[in-house]
């Protein structure tokens, strides 16, 4: 008997510990948030700037802010146009938490803000890659392309703007920004430069990485202006994705100064 009340004495303990700490972990990571006033973009800038920088690598667990850097890829999938299909099948991006954030910009009354990144990325992994597109035939000499190996995408000065909507919800007598996915859009410019190494790379039967990369190096400025859009696509949900989830965890107060309450609604 006195057997089975100590496991419940423990039981008890262990749960009040785990829910301390629980409390004491988010109480930590929100009560550092610097607070701006909603119409102030440089604070706002600055104040996310320091999100990044401080929970890119790790993000919140407690809160389900996953982390950015790296973000972790695996069986991702694209499909250019119907011209080529390629599927990093394991590999990361990194280089989020050095992002620079450039805007940051909340309008109220149209439940509408904007953030300006630029970023330098790469991407590195194992790949699989094939076509037999008449555009890529035609472009390789009338040979179809496919290949199976590791490959890297560095990027510099990734330019990015987010136009992303919300509104002010009222949940559990707590104020929070709440996206709205199905509004939010985007822009990209690579502002800098970008460049590709690959191997295992086949035209035919013929191993042409060098071929292939380099062809790409000399021409990635046009190349990604046709083909950049899907890929973009993909990683823009992961950078929404964190954004929608601090939003919708961490309670206005934390970090906006003003009294949201005229525009709450439930």
């Amino acid at each position: 008997m006195r057997g089975l009340e100590g496991e419940k004495m423990f039981l008890k303990k262990s749960l009040c510990l785990f829910v301390a700490v629980f409390a004491f972990s988010e109480s930590a990571f929100v009560d550092s948030l610097s607070k701006c006033k909603i119409n102030d973009g440089d604070c706002q800038k600055d104040m996310f700037q320091t999100i990044i920088k401080d929970i890119a690598k790790t993000g919140v667990p407690e809160l389900d802010i996953p982390k950015l850097d790296p973000i972790e890829l695996q069986n991702v999938s694209v499909a250019v146009l119907d011209v080529v299909d390629i599927t990093l099948v394991q590999g990361s991006v990194k280089g989020i938490k050095d992002c620079t954030v450039n805007k940051f910009v909340t309008k109220m009354e149209d439940e509408r803000a904007i953030v300006e990144l630029t970023c330098d990325v790469s991407i590195k992994g194992r790949y699989k890659i094939f076509s037999s597109s008449p555009m890529v035939k035609t472009l390789l000499g009338g040979e179809s392309i496919h290949g199976d190996g590791n490959g890297k995408v560095k990027i510099e000065k990734l330019f990015i703007r987010f136009d992303f909507f919300f509104f002010v919800q009222k949940r559990n007598g707590e104020l929070y920004l709440k996206c709205n996915p199905k509004k939010t859009t985007y822009k990209f410019e690579v502002k800098g430069r970008m460049r590709i190494t690959a191997d295992k790379l086949f035209v035919g039967d013929k191993e042409s990485s060098q071929l292939v990369t380099g062809l790409f190096n000399d021409n990635w400025r046009s190349l990604m202006a046709s083909f950049g859009q899907p890929f973009m696509d993909k990683a823009a949900v992961f950078v929404y994705d964190f954004l929608h989830k601090f939003f919708d965890a961490v309670p206005a107060k934390y970090y906006i100064s003003d009294d949201l309450t005229p525009f709450a609604r439930d």
